[in-house]
């Protein structure tokens, strides 16, 4: 049997526009999203036999569904599928992102699986087909193949690479809060009419404040944006507490990720990244340090 591990590292939104509702039911989006070094283990092995079974073992989450309901195992099945390959595929996973949190923790496993099982089969797939077999199963999917940071869009698997090396740490903090990603676009398409035009995005200024000082290798906290932030934020109190308590214990900068309701904020030191994120937690927040990578 053969076994590969990978690292299912964490994203967060440094820039998140919606730009319309398509024919399709998707929206349009354009995201800057950025790795951090926080997430889960996967590991994957395989061994071939004449019918193909994939099994999902979880340490850390006992409610995270094992079948195919989980991104994880439709990952390894499109996989086989794709190859033309039976085999018995085990994958066993330490979670630790939170579910349904804005951190695109399911598309990382996701992610994961395909590059373990791409290594176990000698790199049968070339980037472009992994890429295709990613966005078949979801749209951040593509970009955590790759990680670090990118420009996403169309519905986010579009993805252009952003060379940049930000030396700067993040606390994410979750209150007891849950937000539906289907709810969200919901709200959203009620405060922009369908996206229909009538009412402007305040964001494409910001992504280009925003890009170019990527390219700088720094991060301009004022061009930091999430859409989502006006449909969401005014539901979910303790999110909109955590963003308050980061920007005062000294974050650059502080915002939901993707749909939320978690939200991070930006220090330039670990030192005072700990520091504060052991203070959210002792205020009651699931609060996660974590390196930009």
């Amino acid at each position: 049997m053969k076994t590969v591990k990978e690292r299912a590292n964490a994203k967060i939104n440094l820039y998140l526009d919606v730009l319309s509702k398509r024919e399709d039911g998707f929206h349009g989006i354009k995201t800057v999203m950025h790795s951090v070094e926080f997430g889960d283990d996967i590991t994957v092995s395989v061994e071939p036999s004449r019918e193909s079974a994939i099994t999902l073992s979880v340490v850390g989450n006992k409610f995270l569904p094992t079948d195919g309901r989980n991104l994880a195992v439709r990952a390894a099945r499109l996989f086989l599928e794709r190859a033309g390959l039976t085999a018995t595929v085990n994958i066993r996973m330490v979670k630790r992102i939170p579910v349904a949190a804005g951190l695109a923790g399911g598309s990382s496993d996701a992610a994961a699986v395909l590059r373990a099982l791409n290594k176990l089969y000698g790199r049968l797939f070339s980037h472009t087909a992994l890429n295709a077999i990613a966005a078949e199963l979801g749209s951040d999917i593509v970009y955590c193949l790759y990680g670090r940071c990118a420009l996403c869009e169309g519905r986010g698997e579009i993805m252009t690479k952003i060379r940049t090396s930000l030396n700067a740490y993040a606390v994410i903090a979750i209150a007891n809060e849950r937000v539906s990603t289907p709810v969200a676009y919901r709200a959203l398409d009620e405060l922009y009419h369908d996206f229909d035009g009538s009412v402007a995005s305040l964001g494409e200024e910001k992504y280009k404040r925003l890009y170019n000082s990527l390219l700088e290798n720094k991060l301009d906290a004022d061009s930091l944006y999430n859409i989502f932030e006006g449909a969401v934020l005014p539901t979910c109190e303790g999110a909109t507490r955590a963003r308050a308590r980061l920007l005062e214990e000294g974050a650059s900068a502080a915002m939901m990720s993707g749909s939320g309701p978690s939200v991070f904020g930006i220090f330039d030191t670990a030192q005072e990244a700990r520091r504060v994120c052991f203070l959210l937690r002792g205020e009651g927040f699931r609060a996660y340090f974590a390196k930009l990578v």
